[in-house]
């Protein structure tokens, strides 16, 4: 899509004049497995990876000064660290996305009196206790007794995330506790330069690449020999979009780190949530347009109308509860352009 076609007043002119931009695949505090990526959008229409690394003043990302006052060092992506690399790229034609919860859980946000679940009024937990239970999809569940409802822990994107079969994690699930108290703080630091849903996004490579390519080829991004997977990461990499270019950054490399192949399948999320006017929940109402296997999850566990009715029983009270975006499924490959 060519953004100069749009006209102002138009809903995604805002979004068509983004230049720039970035994905942020988040770790633990010490970032070590913090990386980062960016995207530039040329004036002759190339997209351009400008950048893809997980540590500041790698390969000429920056220069970092050490504790003696070295610049030649590199840091891994602290929070300090990141704060100031966003800083130095962020403005107003900068659109970011990260892999991690930008919102907690209705419960874990809530300041009235608990009445308890069963009780509770506020709206998106009722849409929770009308919903979540057809939503979720009991797969290997070791207890069938365990509750599938929990919103200290759950949001709505993620319930209708895992009917569409997108295997979103949950926001305070098994070992996200930290990276979502990292987001929460990193969201109140980047404050007002970065805003929800206006410049600042929440996405998640996996479901990205379940969208784009299928689940079976996704999952060969992760199971496989080292050789295997990087191939796998170096194919799909070359097929996001006809004629990205890279500037000073070698696929061969980008590939070797999941961490950094994440950052740059976000930052590519953040491009096509901008160019394509991703519209939030709807999108999960695309109709598949990639080839699912027989023995897909989607074809095992898909239920359109089940999904249909609640999105739109979900209404606007996502824009407050928060969102993971995923793409309207385009058939995507070498000949596909954007």
């Amino acid at each position: 899509m060519d953004p100069t076609h749009l006209q102002p007043g138009d809903p995604g002119c805002e979004r068509a004049r983004m230049r720039r931009f970035v994905g942020v695949s988040l770790g633990g505090g010490r970032g070590k497995t913090t990386a980062i990526a960016r995207f530039e959008y040329e004036g002759d229409g190339r997209l351009v990876l400008a950048e893809a690394r997980s540590r500041w003043g790698q390969r000429g990302g920056g220069l970092v000064e050490d504790a003696e006052g070295s610049e030649h060092a590199e840091a891994p992506f602290r929070d300090d660290v990141l704060v100031e690399w966003l800083g130095r790229w962020v403005d107003e034609r900068t659109v970011v996305a990260f892999d991690a919860p930008l919102t907690l859980p209705p419960c874990v946000r809530c300041t009235l009196a608990c009445p308890g679940i069963a009780s509770c009024e506020v709206p998106v937990v009722a849409w929770m206790r009308e919903h979540g239970e057809r939503l979720v999809i009991r797969r290997g569940r070791s207890d069938p007794r365990k509750p599938a409802l929990t919103p200290y822990t759950q949001r709505a994107t993620e319930l209708l995330l895992e009917r569409a079969t997108l295997q979103p994690r949950e926001t305070l699930g098994q070992g996200m506790g930290p990276l979502a108290a990292r987001a929460a703080y990193l969201r109140r630091a980047l404050s007002p330069a970065l805003r929800l849903h206006e410049n600042l996004i929440e996405v998640h490579p996996r479901a990205t690449l379940i969208r784009l390519f299928g689940d079976r080829r996704e999952r060969r991004t992760r199971h496989g020999s080292a050789a295997q997977t990087w191939e796998v990461r170096k194919e799909l990499l070359g097929e996001l979009a006809e004629g990205m270019a890279f500037d000073r950054v070698w696929p061969d490399l980008v590939v070797r780190k999941v961490h950094v192949f994440h950052a740059v399948v976000s930052a590519f999320s953040a491009y096509c949530w901008a160019k394509e006017r991703w519209r939030g929940p709807e999108d999960l109402l695309a109709s598949p347009a990639v080839s699912q296997p027989p023995d897909s999850r989607e074809n095992e566990h898909g239920d359109p109308e089940l999904l249909r009715a609640a999105v739109d029983a979900l209404g606007e009270m996502w824009l407050e509860d928060g969102w993971i975006w995923t793409p309207p499924r385009h058939p995507r490959g070498p000949e596909t352009q954007l």
